[in-house]
């Protein structure tokens, strides 16, 4: 059905139709690459050329291309961005993600669950978090899923283990959420306003709103004991936002892989034939006024699980962690 739209002027009522999108292929394909064209902001720094993209698959797609045919060819041209924050997903087939490393699971069994749950002398477990001290140590261990309601558990965590040699804050495969909720939770590491980042919206194909600064501020009792904060090529969105708060703590250091690298706000849009994708219509610099985006945050001390290691219950990660921990105080 056409949408009505009702225009009053002078007195008198006219009706107007507002066309609905087309649902023909060509057309599906001009409305994604106009969208992004318009509203995707990270081009520059993921040395893209979306207009010569156009130039490449617009040719591709006629008003006889397939469904399948099509998703292919979407896939591809989105596949440019290598943004973890780009998807597609259309009914019967896997979500497409235009990072490589996700879409391949590259190296994605080199963090496992049931190997750092093997570390810990008991645990308690809640939506998106499990925590406890890790075996013979005088080390508390915390584990986040996500970034959302779940962060409002570390300062249970921090005052259950108040006097311990140090933290392990594992963000490792953290899919991300919101970051607010960390910003908020975070602040025991600090004794100091911090600036971390600041980002700006496009809101048209060059423009943008201003830029907007993000901090984190003390709160409650100031943990200065030594904090290791993991991460790896999985730590992406609000995971990598925490990050970027953590890693201006003097206390904290970070240790394993560099981040996803994709870190922007991801919004969603819906194309005329039912078709979900996702895009980033945000710019971000870190407290270097630098973009990382594309990049990755590094982490202070890099560290990598082996297969054949996790295979004998061995997490070389964790073991470098514990040994770092407990050589922090002679440091």
């Amino acid at each position: 059905m056409k949408k009505l739209i009702v225009i009053l002027s002078l007195g008198l009522v006219s009706c107007q139709y507002e066309p609905e999108p087309q649902k023909n292929p060509m057309e599906i394909f001009e409305n994604l690459w106009e969208t992004f064209y318009n509203e995707y902001a990270p081009f520059e720094e993921r040395e893209v050329d979306w207009e010569a993209l156009y130039d490449v698959y617009h040719t591709k797609v006629t008003n006889s291309t397939s469904d399948d045919e099509l998703f292919a060819i979407l896939s591809e041209m989105l596949a440019h961005l290598d943004d973890g924050h780009v998807t597609l997903t259309a009914p019967g087939k896997p979500i497409f993600n235009a990072n490589t490393i996700i879409r391949n699971k590259v190296d994605d069994d080199l963090f496992r669950l049931e190997v750092v749950k093997s570390y810990l002398e008991s645990r308690k477990e809640g939506d998106g978090y499990f925590y406890g001290k890790l075996k013979g140590e005088d080390i508390a261990y915390i584990y986040f899923e996500h970034v959302a309601e779940n962060f409002f558990v570390l300062n249970t965590f921090l005052s259950e283990f108040p006097k311990v040699k140090g933290y392990v804050l594992d963000l490792r495969h953290n899919e991300g959420g919101d970051f607010t909720y960390s910003f908020s939770e975070i602040g025991r590491f600090t004794d100091k306003k911090v600036s971390i980042f600041k980002s700006k919206t496009k809101n048209g194909k060059v423009t943008y709103t201003d830029w907007h600064e993000w901090s984190v501020f003390p709160m409650g009792t100031y943990i200065n004991s030594p904090v290791v904060v993991l991460t790896d090529r999985y730590t992406i969105s609000a995971g990598e936002r925490t990050v970027m708060a953590l890693r201006e703590f003097p206390t904290v250091t970070v240790v394993g892989d560099t981040t996803s690298g994709a870190h922007g706000t991801m919004i969603g849009r819906e194309l005329a034939n039912g078709w979900f994708y996702s895009l980033v219509p945000q710019k971000v610099l870190m407290s270097d006024e630098k973009s990382y985006e594309g990049i990755g945050i590094a982490p202070d001390i890099r560290v990598i699980n082996r297969k054949d290691e996790l295979r004998r219950g061995i997490e070389k990660t964790l073991d470098y962690t514990i040994k770092y921990i407990n050589e922090a105080k002679n440091r």
